[in-house]
């Protein structure tokens, strides 16, 4: 027969095990709910690791974790194509609530550009999180000292003037082609010297290989600082805090453009769903370990919610199009 004290011992363990299971039970159930901290969400960067898309999936892993939004994160590159291997990863993940994918203009123009067998349209809009303006530069000795001086002899000189940028079909060709049809010089005619990053683009003009940098800010902020490169312009719609460079529009020229970040979702999931992963998007972008990430990465908050995104989507998309058969890709 068992003493009281080991029969209170017994029903002490079997209520342990029973607070036990039902824990086990709700971190299941939250987990399958896409409702609490636990659920597992995966992040894929459709670029190598290092590169932008990387970098925005690392920031939001490390700031949900940091804000208690979730802990059980993996972020998976799926690199190349100009991110459209990551956009197919999502597009065959039909129905998967718990999956956030990184894109941004350089996945729309890849898309139109490489022939993807999968568009935007394949996917869920989520969010804009963040955008990276873009500047036109030269070397500082360089005889342009404003857009209109550029503008002049660009038109003037057409394919007899080597301008330098990213990847072909990439953002910086993109924003090279809108400059120059916002100066009436026909894209197909530009002599753009593709390179693969910012600081062989910035090479490229202090030895004289080119003449104009197209790219983001912050791929030239350090030779600008230094005085070795000078901004003609930067494609904000006003003015940055801080920045003491004109914007194209105030310079009269029709160029309004970011290499803009966001997150879509895969298709096939619930209103329910989207609006749920929505939400935990903005509740990270409130925080102010978030505000710490924009600084350090010199990131611009352009926040759009679902709805905003999704218009914007289309209107980029058009827009995209019509540049990238203006090029002739």
């Amino acid at each position: 027969m068992r003493t009281p004290k080991a029969l209170g011992q017994g029903v002490g363990i079997a209520a342990a095990c029973v607070l036990v299971g039902v824990a086990l039970v709700d971190v299941h159930q939250s987990a399958a709910s896409g409702s609490g901290p636990n659920e597992k969400l995966m992040l894929i960067a459709p670029a190598a690791p290092g590169g932008g898309w990387d970098t925005l999936a690392r920031e939001m892993q490390n700031g949900l974790r940091e804000e208690d939004l979730r802990y059980n994160i993996e972020v998976s590159n799926a690199e190349g194509a100009g991110g459209t291997i990551g956009l197919t990863q999502t597009a065959n993940r039909q129905g998967q609530a718990n999956v956030l994918t990184m894109s941004g203009l350089g996945m729309v123009g890849a898309v139109e550009t490489l022939g993807s067998q999968h568009t935007m349209a394949d996917a869920t809009p989520i969010a804009q999180i963040a955008s990276e303006y873009l500047a036109v530069v030269v070397p500082a000795d360089s005889p342009y000292e404003t857009l209109n001086d550029l503008a002049d002899d660009w038109e003037e000189q057409g394919r007899q003037l080597p301008v330098a940028g990213g990847s072909m079909g990439g953002v910086d060709q993109i924003f090279t082609a809108r400059v120059g049809q916002a100066m009436e010089v026909d894209p197909s005619v530009i002599n753009y010297l593709p390179y693969s990053g910012g600081g062989e683009v910035v090479t490229s003009m202090l030895s004289g290989t080119s003449k104009v940098g197209f790219g983001t800010l912050g791929d030239f902020s350090d030779q600008i600082d230094r005085g070795a490169l000078r901004a003609l312009a930067v494609s904000s719609p006003e003015r940055l805090e801080g920045v003491d460079i004109p914007t194209a529009l105030e310079q009269g020229f029709d160029v309004e453009m970011s290499n803009w970040r966001g997150v879509i979702a895969p298709p096939g999931i619930t209103d329910e769903e989207a609006e749920r992963l929505e939400q935990l998007v903005a509740e990270l972008l409130q925080t102010d370990s978030w505000a710490d990430t924009l600084e350090r990465n010199r990131w611009t908050d352009t926040y759009q919610d679902r709805a905003e995104f999704t218009a914007f989507l289309e209107e980029e998309i058009a827009v995209t199009t019509e540049t990238v058969k203006a090029l002739g890709l």
